[in-house]
């Protein structure tokens, strides 16, 4: 009996330190301003979030409490997830989709379903890009099984509208955006905690909700419908105050709009709509940037006014943006 109450009182698990609770709270509060900082450079972006991941895991090592653990996982798992994002943007698409797997595995391992519901997505969307919209839903059947109600169901139905459009299923694509008006309103009753307590790229939000849709109706050449919800995309981001525009998102909605108008067989509009993407500066070009591009220059070049002088201008001045842009490297 003392030898079983002297190795209970020397536990240690009962006798580890706690962390200061500026520590975290400090780490907490660095991923979140990383998180809205949507005017950043991609890499500068990937290695703000590295930092804090190492610095999350350095601070795991040195506590055993199970709340602690929880919110260094969170920052960990949220930090992860900036990591893989913006490694797709630089055009990393194997270590974006392993630190996506990574940052679902953190999010289950602190307990947080709306993080876990949003890794899920980012898993869609990777997949999506890849041109893997089977696997797209499989994901999607996983994270509806984790989502909370309300707006983390919301973003995962819309991500889901470009995994149906990419295998050209139209009732399926409306079926989800119908039901995702139902998510909507129960995101109105019930504030997700993810897109309170941290923000920025963990927020959905109308104007994400709309591009997504844009770029559904895109992959099913619908001009007019998609030329519909990005404006509506565009005018929310441009409603935001002048830091806080996601620079990679307006000018991605931007190139749609061009996509649309060239389904419309309006090269005019779409060669507006493409002016101030293609000042953009090299260090702010993107892999969804230039992927969108690529698709304006097929279009352009299959279009009825391939011969046409002014279509022949921003065609090459297209070529010479995407021959300018190159994914930097991963230090």
């Amino acid at each position: 009996m003392s030898a079983a109450a002297d190795s209970i009182a020397n536990d240690p698990l009962l006798t580890s330190l706690a962390l200061p609770h500026d520590s975290i709270e400090s780490l907490q509060e660095d991923v979140t301003m990383l998180a809205r900082s949507g005017g950043m450079a991609a890499f500068d972006m990937f290695s703000g979030a590295r930092r804090l991941r190492d610095e999350a895991r350095a601070l795991v090592e040195r506590t055993r409490r199970p709340g602690e653990l929880a919110d260094l996982y969170v920052v960990i798992g949220q930090s992860a997830s900036l990591m893989a994002s913006t490694a797709f943007d630089l055009g990393h698409w194997n270590d974006s989709a392993a630190l996506a797997r990574a940052s679902t595995q953190y999010a289950d391992l602190a307990g947080h379903a709306s993080l876990k519901a949003w890794t899920y997505g980012l898993q869609m969307t990777l997949a999506n890009w890849r041109n893997e919209p089977d696997a797209a839903l499989s994901y999607f059947a996983r994270a509806m099984r984790a989502a909370p109600d309300g707006e983390p169901r919301l973003r995962l139905r819309y991500i889901a509208s470009r995994s149906h459009a990419l295998l050209a299923d139209s009732a399926s694509v409306a079926a989800v955006l119908e039901a995702a008006q139902r998510d909507r309103e129960s995101a109105a009753e019930r504030p997700d905690e993810l897109a309170i307590s941290a923000g920025g790229e963990f927020a959905f939000g109308e104007a994400r909700a709309a591009a997504c849709a844009a770029a559904a109706w895109l992959d099913l050449r619908n001009g007019e419908q998609a030329a519909r919800y990005a404006r509506e995309a565009l005018q929310v981001y441009e409603a935001l105050p002048s830091p806080r525009r996601p620079y990679s998102q307006i000018n991605g909605t931007q190139i749609d709009v061009a996509a649309a108008h060239l389904h419309m067989r309006d090269k005019d509009g779409a060669a507006e709509a493409l002016r101030t993407v293609l000042e953009l500066p090299p260090e702010k070009r993107n892999v969804s940037l230039t992927g969108r591009l690529s698709r304006i220059e097929r279009l352009l070049r299959g279009s009825p006014w391939d011969r046409d002088a002014d279509t022949r201008q921003l065609a090459e001045r297209i070529s010479e943006w995407l021959s300018e842009t190159s994914a930097r490297p991963l230090a």
